[in-house]
């Protein structure tokens, strides 16, 4: 993990004698610490980063070359995030949630049962809650020494999944953390999971490839789509293929809603079925797990959605997702 998350490691000599967090900055030209130190540290204080460094001279620093500088030292901003869809019970902070609601650094939101919610970044990237989920905002902000955007959310309980935007920043990154596995990303789609009793965190990747760690302090493992990840009180184990998505076998108008079939899949325990205003299952308004591929709906007339299918492992390792719009057609 420590070769991801560079901003956020220190290098080992360095390390025995802070056992803070530290940002790792490289010096570009004309960087001085007084002119850093005016700018982006607070209160303007270079002489815990010269000794830190052993800077000789903080008029002269070797462009190139690395300073490590303490997190609680740098300037930062909040970084937006927005409550962007939400069905039934869902809070932050224990407060019924709002559409469009700002969330900062430190909430905690929650959903209750039969509920769902999106929350929405600025650069377009979105962690979603199913039913029976909680996360806890560890750190959202932008570093003004180096414009990099720190995103940290940590899963307190049931499940979450993550679309996020590719971003090309070295030093920015997206977290998500349980207490038993840190899973970094750099632009892809992915979920994870935490089990009722707190012994099994679940790492899913639907798109692109996520980093997985026990920590922030050792390596991580690379999952690519198509495969999951267990981490244990023991560690991160040996990435498994995930189930492929069942096929829609068919979709019935009844009359009260619709009825949705799948295809079995091999070696699944169960199905999760789901209806969603938009392809991209961010305003997901019906959610069925079931040890069949198969549910029905109440609908209103009229109701425009799209459906997917996804088929669990015994393990609860959940499979690829199948989408498909009414009438049978596939989306991709």
């Amino acid at each position: 993990m420590a070769a991801s998350l560079a901003a956020l490691t220190a290098m080992p000599a360095l390390a025995q004698q802070s056992a803070e967090p530290l940002f790792r900055y490289r010096v570009q030209p004309g960087d001085t610490l007084s002119a850093m130190a005016r700018d982006y540290f607070v209160n303007g204080d270079y002489r815990t980063v010269q000794q830190l460094n052993r800077v000789a001279d903080p008029r002269r620093l070797p462009i190139g070359s690395f300073l490590m500088i303490p997190s609680r030292l740098l300037r930062i901003e909040p970084v937006d995030a927005r409550i962007t869809s939400y069905r039934g019970a869902v809070t932050v902070d224990g407060r019924p949630v709002a559409l469009a609601q700002q969330v900062r650094e430190g909430m905690r939101v929650e959903t209750g049962a039969n509920a769902n919610v999106t929350v929405s970044l600025d650069d377009g990237s979105a962690i979603s809650l199913p039913s029976q989920s909680r996360i806890r905002i560890a750190r959202l902000r932008r570093i003004l020494l180096t414009g990099s955007v720190d995103r940290n959310f940590v899963m307190e309980a049931g499940r979450s999944r993550s679309s996020v935007t590719p971003f090309k920043d070295p030093e920015s990154n997206f977290r998500v953390t349980t207490p038993l596995s840190v899973s970094a990303v750099r632009g892809t789609d992915f979920r994870v999971a935490l089990d009722d009793s707190g012994e099994t965190a679940l790492t899913e990747v639907v798109g692109g490839t996520v980093g997985v760690a026990k920590d922030e302090e050792t390596d991580e493992t690379g999952v690519g789509r198509g495969f999951g990840v267990a981490a244990t009180p023991a560690g991160v184990q040996t990435p498994v293929p995930l189930l492929p998505p069942p096929m829609l076998k068919s979709m019935e108008r009844t009359p009260t809603g619709v009825a949705i079939s799948g295809e079995p899949v091999d070696g699944a325990a169960q199905y999760r079925i789901q209806l969603a205003t938009d392809v991209a299952f961010r305003d997901v308004f019906e959610e069925v797990v079931s040890d069949k591929p198969n549910a029905g709906f109440a609908l209103a007339d009229g109701a425009t959605f799209f459906v997917r299918l996804t088929a669990i492992a015994p393990t609860g390792m959940e499979g690829l997702p199948g989408t498909y719009a009414p009438g049978n057609r596939a989306t991709p």
